[in-house]
C-alpha cells in the first residue's frame, strides 16, 4: 500500500507531517514512507518512535541534538525546582513542551504542557493553553480540557483568536455544533493571518458545513455565509458551498448525494476520524427527516436508490428515523411505503374505499360469471 500524497495538498508540510505520524501509528506498514516527511520537517523524535514501533533502527545527528536540547531544558527545571519558583517552573515547562512538540513528541509535549498548568499561579492559561489543546486534538486525549481557563480580554489578540478556532475545534469533535458554530463565528479573520494551526481551510469549510446542515434552517444560513471568515474558509473548496445552496434552495435530492461526498472526503482527516461514523448517521438522519416531511407517501425503493443502499436498509433507517424524531409516519412493509400517519377520518375513509373496492371485485366477478353461464 502506498500513500497518495496528491490527495494530501491541502495541509501544509507540517500540518502533514504530523498526520503523516499519527497514520504511522496505526498502519506499521506505512512508517518507511512517512518518516522522510518526518525528517523533512524535523520531526525526528516522532520518526524516532515509529522506527521503535517497527523494530528498526534509527540514529541520526539532528536527534540527538534534539534529545540534548530536552535534557538541558530537564536539568533546568531540577534547578528551578530547587528554587521553589512556580512561575519560573510554568515558564520552563511550556518551554520543554514546546520543545517535544517541535521535534514530534505530542505524548511527552501534552504532559509537560499539564506540568506547566499544575504551576500556574494566575487565573489565564493562554500562554500554554493553544499548545496542549492542540496536542489534545491531535492525540484525541480531552481528559483536562475542562480545567483551562482563557481569558476572552487577554492581551494577546492572535493567540486569543487561535483559541477561538481550537475551541471550535474541539466543539466539532464532541459534536457540539451550535457552540462549534459560536466559536467560529467570533473569529476576527485579520488577527487570525499568519496564525498557524492544526488544520485547514479546506477541512475546516467541512466542519462548517456539517455544523450549519444539522443546527440550522436553510434561511439562517444565508446570513451567516457573508460573515468574513466564513467567506474565507469556503474559498478554499467551492464545492461546499454548493453542497449548501442546494440546502437553501431544498434541492434535497442533490443535497443528499453531495453530502455524502463531502463527508467521504473527511475520511483523510485524523481530526474528523474518531466520530466519523457518529457524523455520517447524523447528517443522514437529519437530512432525510427533512427530506421525508416535505412529502406525504413515498416508497423506500426512491429513498434506498437515493441513498446508495438496500431496501431493507431503507427501511431500517426510517423505522429508526421514526422512532428517534416522533416523525408521524408510519412504515408498510408490504406496499414498501413510507407515510404520514391517517387520522381516525382518514382511517375510516380509506378503509370505506378498501371495502368499496373489494365489492365492485366482488360484483365483477359474480357479472363475468353470469355472463359465462348465459353462453
Amino acid at each position: 500500500m502506498n500513500i497518495d500524497f496528491s490527495k494530501l495538498k491541502v495541509y501544509s508540510n507540517s500540518q502533514l507531517a504530523i498526520r503523516l505520524f499519527i497514520l504511522g501509528q496505526n498502519n506499521p506498514s506505512l512508517i518507511s514512507q512517512i518518516i522522510p516527511k518526518l525528517e523533512e520537517n524535523g520531526l525526528y523524535l516522532a520518526a524516532a518512535n515509529l522506527s521503535e514501533k517497527s523494530k528498526i533502527s534509527y540514529s541520526r545527528e539532528e536527534l540527538n541534538a534534539a534529545r540534548k536540547l530536552i535534557t538541558e531544558k530537564k536539568n533546568q527545571i531540577q534547578q528551578t525546582k530547587n528554587l521553589q519558583n512556580r512561575n519560573a517552573l510554568k515558564e520552563s515547562f511550556i518551554q520543554l513542551g514546546d520543545l517535544y512538540y517541535r521535534f514530534g513528541d505530542l505524548a511527552e509535549a501534552y504532559g509537560a504542557y499539564y506540568k506547566a498548568h499544575e504551576n500556574n499561579q494566575a487565573q489565564e492559561a493562554l500562554d500554554y493553553a493553544n499548545s496542549w489543546v492542540t496536542c489534545m486534538i491531535l492525540s484525541n486525549n480531552y481528559m483536562h480540557y475542562k480545567v483551562i481557563n482563557v481569558n476572552s480580554k487577554d492581551s494577546d489578540v492572535k493567540g486569543y483568536q487561535k483559541w477561538l478556532l481550537l475551541s471550535a475545534i474541539r466543539n466539532y469533535v464532541r459534536m457540539d455544533y451550535k457552540n462549534f458554530l459560536n466559536d467560529l463565528l467570533s473569529i476576527d479573520t485579520k488577527n487570525l493571518e499568519s496564525v498557524e494551526f492544526i488544520t485547514s481551510y479546506f477541512d475546516l469549510s467541512k466542519y462548517f458545513a456539517i455544523a450549519s446542515l444539522t443546527t440550522k434552517l436553510p434561511k439562517d444560513i444565508i446570513e451567516i455565509l457573508q460573515h468574513p471568515f466564513i467567506v474565507r474558509i469556503l474559498d478554499a473548496d467551492p464545492s461546499v458551498l454548493e453542497t449548501l445552496n442546494c440546502y437553501i434552495d431544498y434541492d434535497f435530492v442533490q443535497l443528499i448525494q453531495k453530502s455524502q461526498l463531502l463527508i467521504n472526503e473527511l475520511e483523510r482527516d485524523i481530526i474528523s476520524a474518531p466520530v466519523l461514523q457518529q457524523i455520517k448517521e447524523k447528517i443522514i438522519s437529519t437530512l432525510l427527516k427533512q427530506y421525508i416531511i416535505n412529502f406525504s407517501r413515498m416508497t423506500l425503493k426512491s429513498l434506498a436508490n437515493l441513498l446508495n443502499i438496500k431496501d431493507f436498509q431503507a427501511q431500517e433507517l426510517v423505522e429508526k428515523l421514526i422512532k428517534a424524531e416522533n416523525l408521524n409516519y408510519v412504515v408498510d412493509p408490504i406496499d414498501m411505503i413510507v407515510h404520514e400517519k391517517y387520522t381516525n377520518e382518514q382511517l375510516q375513509i380509506r378503509q370505506s374505499q378498501q371495502l368499496g373496492v373489494t365489492v365492485l371485485k366482488t360484483l365483477d366477478q359474480k357479472y363475468f360469471q353470469i355472463l359465462q353461464d348465459l353462453k
